[in-house]
């Protein structure tokens, strides 16, 4: 089966899924959906985006294997979902979380062969599939139905879903727009901002659950939606070259739209940690700037980077 009509089948059963829960309980079922959308939907179409084709031995086959597997262990998250936590639902989420571990396991190895000379857009793919890895563990946690130091269920399970996009897709957007902009150094600096931002939030929220007071997650909050930002308008900034087909600058332009009004969100919704922008919660956050990044930014520029191919710095 190709990556699309995987991608194409599980849309199918995400829409399965939000129609079985039901319009009582769809709000509490978003977050599982926007899970879903990228372990069924986005997924199998990136898993391309990562091959590298002059690859060999133990990582390729990982890849390899894992490119195989995608659908099942995304269909047994799905039933996972549909289920409350627990011990069966932890068991059905399994096979995707170690489908996870081993894309991270790729990027770990990725990296201790070539370390700081693989070039920065590599290193940007390798920290998506590390960061994916980490998603599936807190999808673990989220269906065995553990709250780590205390956290909110809500908390755990959107974690899970942030390691998913902030974690996966937006690295790996910002390492192939620093690869096409490689003769600017902004596009390096917005790319390193990304990578180093994602872990830097997870950080900061800790740290507040810790009580050591909002300033760091504020910092790591805004400090990440500035580098997204950056890679939005220069996203747009691709989309505008002339040289590329319409459908794929339709594409690119749609996609850093709508991660630059994403990101704007996401930085309010940091500073609001010490009621700065108290109007913008949790519930608001996951309906409008889950649902943006998913479609928006997420679906339509991975399609788009799928259409255009290797960078050619030539």
């Amino acid at each position: 089966m190709t990556a699309v009509a995987k991608s194409g089948l599980g849309a199918l059963v995400c829409g399965a899924f939000l129609g079985f829960c039901g319009p009582s309980r769809l709000d509490g079922a978003w977050a599982h959906g926007l899970l879903l959308f990228s372990a069924l939907v986005l997924v199998p179409l990136m898993l391309e985006l990562f091959v590298e084709s002059d690859e060999t031995g133990a990582p390729a086959q990982w890849l390899a294997m894992v490119r195989r597997w995608q659908f099942p262990a995304a269909f047994l998250l799905a039933v996972a979902c549909g289920l409350s936590s627990g011990l069966l639902a932890a068991g059905l989420a399994l096979p995707w979380v170690v489908l996870t571990a081993g894309l991270a396991v790729v990027g770990i190895a990725r990296v201790k062969r070539a370390q700081l000379r693989r070039p920065l857009d590599g290193l940007c793919a390798d920290a998506a599939l590390i960061f994916l890895g980490v998603g599936g563990g807190w999808v673990l946690l989220e269906r065995a139905g553990l709250s780590p130091l205390g956290f909110d269920p809500t908390i755990v399970t959107l974690t899970a879903v942030h390691f998913h996009y902030a974690g996966l897709v937006l690295p790996l957007v910002a390492g192939r727009v620093q690869r096409e902009l490689f003769f600017w150094r902004f596009p390096a600096q917005a790319a390193v901002g990304v990578v180093l931002g994602v872990p830097a939030v997870a950080f900061g929220i800790t740290a507040t659950k810790l009580g050591w007071g909002h300033n760091l997650e504020e910092a790591a909050g805004c400090g990440l939606a500035l580098a997204g930002m950056a890679v939005a308008v220069l996203q747009v900034r691709i989309a505008l070259e002339s040289r590329r087909p319409m459908l794929t600058r339709w594409l690119l332009g749609i996609s850093g739209a709508s991660l630059f009004f994403g990101m704007v969100l996401a930085g309010l919704y940091a500073m609001g940690a010490s009621g700065v922008v108290p109007w913008l919660g949790i519930p608001e956050m996951r309906l409008m700037h889950g649902t943006v990044n998913a479609i928006g930014f997420g679906l339509c520029g991975v399609i788009a980077w799928r259409r255009m191919g290797p960078a050619d710095p030539a």
